[in-house]
């Protein structure tokens, strides 16, 4: 009688031991559910063949070793598809463009002040600087064309953002576009006198006329 009321106490004992590691499993098998690295991670599905570019990262070291002509790269990020992701890059590369060209003749006016007035920039002037190169800018938007994509650049990946929302996947895309040395020295000038048309008032016009003046 002893021995069948041991076997019938411990055969309890090994259902509840087995529970219990059943439940350990599960909850160890839960916590593989969440993505590596975390929630609202990127995740590489694929990308363009080879490494990432050093134009990416370093555009102005690039350029040196290219003088040949003018380099522009162009980001988009966190695209649904890879045509929007070569359209947005390529907008991005054209408004570097544009922003380059505002600043160099921002710069050039500034020089040019100094060089004229022989006294430092007042508050006028650097209220005249910002409308010339917003102008600059608009102007060089408009009148960008013979821009030449060089490469794109890609990768695929998938976000989980949080434990119970679905998987996303996107795109960022890079260009790097290029113009010659001519074409853009071209567009400055051009952006120039547009801008000189454009302007509102007496004294942007006059400042944007030491700029075509030499």
């Amino acid at each position: 009688m002893a021995k069948k009321i041991g076997i019938r106490s411990f055969f309890p004992q090994w259902i509840l031991s087995s529970l219990a590691l059943t439940f350990l499993a599960f909850s160890a098998c839960s916590s593989f559910s969440q993505p590596p690295g975390g929630y609202g991670e990127p995740h590489l599905m694929a990308q363009s063949h080879g490494k990432r570019p050093e134009w990416i990262d370093q555009p102005g070291k690039y350029q040196q070793d290219h003088p040949d002509a003018r380099y522009f790269s162009g980001t988009a990020n966190r695209e649904p598809d890879q045509e929007g992701g070569r359209t947005d890059s390529y907008a991005s590369a054209l408004q570097s463009i544009a922003e380059s060209v505002a600043n160099n003749v921002g710069s050039r006016y500034m020089a040019k002040r100094m060089t004229v007035l022989g006294s430092s920039p007042d508050g006028g002037d650097m209220r005249t600087k910002r409308r010339i190169t917003n102008l600059i800018r608009q102007s060089a938007e408009a009148r960008l064309s013979g821009v030449r994509v060089v490469r794109y650049w890609w990768r695929k990946y998938w976000i989980q953002p949080s434990r119970d929302a679905n998987t996303r996947t996107y795109f960022d895309y890079y260009v790097l576009v290029s113009l010659s040395n001519d074409q853009y020295h071209r567009l400055i000038r051009h952006a120039i006198r547009d801008a000189r048309n454009a302007a509102g008032d007496s004294r942007t016009r006059k400042a944007l006329d030491l700029l075509t003046n030499p």
